[in-house]
């Protein structure tokens, strides 16, 4: 895991693995898991840049661009 998950990943990763754990502690660990991986999705979504507007100004701005050369 190399140190790039953090200690309180890294620990619920290893309570998944761990054979002598109950299957209930190994549950709640997988359930935790699988918040942590929903809540790093939505931020990431929410602070990754949306450039669909931007394409789309750009796009009219050539289309018009185009226009313009072909009255010309």
């Amino acid at each position: 895991m190399n140190n790039k998950l953090g200690n309180y990943i890294s620990n619920l990763m290893t309570v998944i693995l761990d054979s002598n754990q109950d299957q209930f502690i190994k549950d709640l660990a997988l359930s935790e898991l699988k918040n942590l991986s929903v809540d790093v999705e939505q931020f990431l979504r929410k602070h990754i840049k949306d450039d669909s507007e931007e394409i789309k100004k750009t796009e009219k701005q050539l289309l018009q661009e185009e226009k313009n050369v072909k009255n010309k």
